[in-house]
């Protein structure tokens, strides 16, 4: 029985070809992204075109095969396009392979020249070649048995064939967001690099870490609005499980509409548990070898779809047959090995005549096109309906993560350790898949044969599992005895799960022993130093519910298990902010009505930076009688305080008294601490409340701000509403929504609910963020509350005041007694105190204003060094901290530092937020 996709005789176009016709429709279209920087259709053509032009004047011709030497990044497609523009074939090295791996792929190229880091000048002349549907692409590496790596190459054709099926099958619109989720010298890679830029579509390049992780992954995903990417199975199953227990995770994928699954055997429950969690995604599951132009075999998972899921149909011009050892078609449900054929097909093995011999073979069948069909090695059957099922592999290749793997390769390798006699790799039966070798070698430390084995394999191809023996064990016929291999292997898993739990670290350990298959492995020994690969790392985190970055910071059992420790608090805290975060229960909610300019305003936080300024511009702008609350012995006091706040600023005049009132209370008190008398009075007399005062300790937790921040704003909302109608202006900071906004391509505007944002991570803006989603909650239903979001409050224009608590004031402070400030950029807004006052002011008396949510901050960021004028030598940020830490007087900073990176204490806050209706208010 042989399968076949849809006839498509459509006129062949090459793929650069395509690229350029979509790059003089939409030349100013985005087309690639990587970190903050995007190409155009134009500028990624042009500087392709550029880098042709080098290349062509070096000697490189059609047909060629070239390899690309470039990290993942924007260098690399362009790299790529500009070879294919030349009609030669692109061969894509990572320089982060070990130096023996690099060394054996570039002798099997034999390659005149090696494409780097070069920067291409942009040019609009296209070098015109013209190039034919056999014509070579591109070239891939795949493992070898013997240890050498071979280069299966494919053709134009293959790759234009499988472009034209996508745009079909994904009823393409050039509106898609495309995120290149494989390592770049993979297949997939090319799909999900260049297909999109024939349609007009746009191309995510993620900057990624030594560690996948998928949390990161997912907030791609989000930031990008991704609509399509794939998954190999190995790292989808993890991702499932991020999902269901993250709801943020959750919310981040749901962007996603396509979602293509391949590279290796899937899994069922997993996929079907995706679809279940995301109702609009269609997930397609794929399969092809590297030797037939990316994937060639597609099916669309449906409801009714068992375990195993099928691999599918052939694509359009592709064709797959199932067949017995002697080469003949066998019927459904009847398993042989899977040979493809058609458009797919690719052109053999580079250099390796023989090789290619063995496995592309004469094609005796005259419903297939083509003199050749490629014999897969896998193990499948034909159902009724022509659909391809796996049923294994029939040798001694395995996929791990979506890379084929010989496991003669992995051997060959260790055998090349000093001291190791014989070597064996099998596949272990974990979840996800990994290697385990067996290797005979008398006395061999087995951090020396990790060691070797860095050297030699890139991380995707080293054994998590590792037996050191004095020998190999044999069958009675002398060959090494696999089955016995096998049971100690099992035995081994078996054995690593087995471990008490007496403490939080064991329960780590456990975890650590199960996923290496390590029963000794201890308390103190480093996860990747024991052989943890991404892979492993991925089932780490999911089985404890942590970020891959958590455990790269923290890497044995004793410090994980510490972590988790601290991330348990953290997560009592996340439930007591979610509780918070509701209308506080029996708290009744009227519309407001009958709201008019106040006579008279109550100020809480009045001796504070702000708020202080505050009290002034409505004494020194407005005629209204101002109420200052603050922690004070009495009434009086709190007058007193307030007075000496304004007149070490040099603000106060005396004429000031007779409009200013004191209230002694307490924002982390019930009913504010105030006496019953004296809260009525204020629930009658008040006509407005600005709400400036808070506790603000960037050292503190949640919990620690909560009483004033949190309850405290529950309190003035229950006065805003007793007695008169009364207005409540909120004072929040920017800081609520930084994370959300630093995700984004666009600024964010001011009515974005913080409900939807990143929970901030400081204690102080997490408590902001609470207060506002419940005030946001009762001006739906009909408070009047305004909130001012406000940016790096600084100095006073017109008194030079600081504030000296602000982590800026910190900052410059010491690098003003330093004499040297850190040299990196730090951006921020740099918005005086007066101007900020001014427009929470202007806001009070402007009706227009009110019940909105507003963004006060100055336009246009500043570096903070260069805006404060100091004169300080710039020097390397390690040697700053060195000197900071050994300054007595910047212990306080030293240890913010210690929590967080240097560019995290200012946000250029003109470059993340709107200020629509903030810019408003200065214009009244």
């Amino acid at each position: 029985m042989i399968t076949g996709g849809a006839v498509d005789h459509g006129r062949f176009v090459a793929v650069p070809t395509l690229i350029e016709a979509q790059v003089d429709r939409t030349p100013d279209r985005p087309a690639l992204t990587f970190g903050d920087r995007t190409l155009s259709y134009r500028e990624f053509d042009d500087l392709a075109n550029g880098l042709a032009a080098d290349l062509a004047a070096r000697g490189v011709r059609r047909g060629d095969v070239l390899p690309i030497l470039l990290p993942q990044g924007l260098g690399f497609p362009i790299a790529c396009l500009a070879v294919m523009k030349l009609g030669a074939a692109f061969v894509p090295l990572d320089p982060a392979w070990p130096a023996a791996t690099l060394e054996a792929a570039v002798e099997v190229l034999s390659a005149r020249l090696v494409v780097g880091g070069e920067s291409p000048r942009p040019l609009r002349e296209r070098p015109g070649v013209d190039i034919g549907a056999t014509d070579l692409i591109y070239g891939i590496f795949t493992s070898g048995s013997t240890g050498t790596p071979r280069c299966a190459l494919n053709v134009h054709g293959g790759v234009a064939n499988r472009f034209a099926f996508m745009t079909r099958y994904f009823a393409a619109k050039g509106t898609e967001v495309v995120l290149q989720n494989s390592r770049h010298t993979v297949d997939s890679t090319v799909w999900q690099l260049f297909w999109p830029l024939t349609t007009g579509a746009r191309t995510i390049v993620p900057v990624r870490g030594e560690l996948l992780d998928l949390a990161e992954i997912a907030e791609i995903i989000a930031r990008y609005r991704v609509s399509l990417t794939d998954f190999v199975p190995s790292l989808l199953g993890p991702l499932v499980v991020l999902a269901e227990t993250d709801t943020e995770v959750r919310r981040g994928l749901g962007s996603l509409v396509e979602l293509i699954v391949g590279g290796e055997e899937i899994v069922a429950p997993a996929v079907h548990r995706l679809r279940a969690l995301l109702p609009g995604l269609r997930v397609s599951n794929a399969y092809g070898p590297t030797e037939a132009s990316i994937g060639m075999v597609f099916h669309p998972v449906a409801e009714g779809d068992g375990d195993p899921l099928p691999l599918g149909t052939p694509i359009d011009n592709c064709y797959a047959a199932v067949l017995d050892e002697h080469g003949r078609p066998l019927g459904p449900g009847e398993i042989g090995e899977i040979v493809i054929g058609g458009a797919c097909l690719g052109a053999g093995y580079l250099h390796n005549p023989g090789r290619t011999a063995e496995v592309f073979v004469p094609n005796p069948f005259e419903r297939v096109p083509g003199d050749r069909l490629y014999r897969t090695g896998d193990l499948g059957r034909l159902d009724a309906e022509g659909r391809l099922f796996f049923h294994g592999r029939r040798d001694f290749q395995v996929k791990i993560g979506g890379v084929r793997i010989e496991l003669g390769e992995i051997a060959a390798a260790a055998e090349r350790c000093p001291g190791v006699q014989q070597a064996r790799v099998l596949l272990a039966p974990t979840r996800p898949p990994s290697l385990a070798l067996f290797v005979a070698a008398p006395g061999l430390d087995d951090a020396a044969l990790v060691a070797h084995l860095r050297r030699e394999l890139p991380a995707d191809r080293r054994p998590r599992h590792r037996f050191v023996l004095p020998e190999l064990p044999l069958t009675v016929g002398g060959k090494v005895d696999r089955a016995l291999l096998k049971s100690m292997l099992t035995e081994r898993l078996a054995s690593a799960a087995d471990l008490s739990a007496d403490s939080e670290s064991d329960v780590v350990l456990g975890v650590f022993r199960r996923v290496l298959g390590d029963p000794g492995l201890g308390h103190d020994t480093g996860f990747f130093d024991a052989g943890g690969d991404s892979l492993a790392a991925l089932t780490v985190a999911t089985e404890l519910r942590i970020g891959v970055t958590d455990l790269l910071d923290h890497p044995t059992a004793t410090l994980l298990a510490a972590r988790l420790g601290a991330r348990a608090a953290d997560a009592e805290q996340t439930a007591l902010m979610e509780q918070d975060s509701a209308i506080p229960v029996g708290m009744e909610i009227s519309p407001v009505r009958g709201l008019g300019r106040p006579d008279t305003v109550l100020v809480t936080g009045a001796t504070g930076f702000v708020g202080s300024r505050l009290v002034y511009e409505l004494l020194e702008r407005t005629g209204a009688t101002v109420y200052v609350l603050c922690r004070a012995d009495d009434d009086a006091h709190a007058v007193t305080r307030v007075a000496g706040e304004l007149r070490d600023q040099g603000l106060w005049r005396d004429e000031f008294a007779h409009r200013v009132a004191g209230f002694a209370g307490d924002l982390g008190s019930p009913g504010l601490g105030l006496t019953t008398r004296t809260w009525r009075r204020l629930a009658v007399e008040c006509e407005a409340i600005v709400h400036s005062g808070a506790m603000v300790n960037f050292l503190f937790d949640y919990a620690t701000h909560r009483p004033a921040n949190v309850l405290g704003t529950h309190e003035l909302l229950r006065l805003a509403l007793d007695g008169r109608p009364k207005a409540l202006h909120h004072v929040s900071t920017l800081g609520v929504l930084d994370r959300e906004a630093s995700a984004r391509d666009t600024p964010l505007a001011e009515d974005f609910d913080p409900a939807w944002a990143r929970r901030p991570v400081s204690g102080y803006c997490r408590s902001k963020w609470v207060a506002e989603r419940f005030l946001l909650e009762a001006r739906s239903k009909g408070a009047a509350v305004t909130l001012y979001r406000l940016g790096e409050v600084m100095a006073a224009t017109d008194t030079g005041y600081p504030n000296s608590r602000a982590l800026t004031s910190l900052l410059l402070s010491a690098c003003a007694r330093l004499g040297v400030a850190p040299d990196v950029a730090l951006r921020t807004d740099w918005t005086p105190a007066d101007f900020a006052a001014r427009q929470i002011v202007t806001g009070v008396f402007a009706p227009w204003a009110w019940g909105r949510s507003l963004h006060v901050f100055h336009p246009g960021g500043v570096d903070l060094i260069e805006r404060s004028g100091l004169a300080v030598r710039r020097t390397a940020v390690p040697e700053f901290l060195d000197r900071l830490r050994a300054d007595p007087e910047s212990r306080v900073l030293s240890g913010l530092l210690a929590r967080r990176a240097l560019t995290d204490f200012v946000v250029d806050n003109p470059g993340l937020f709107r200020r629509d209706e903030g810019a408003r208010l200065g214009e009244e």
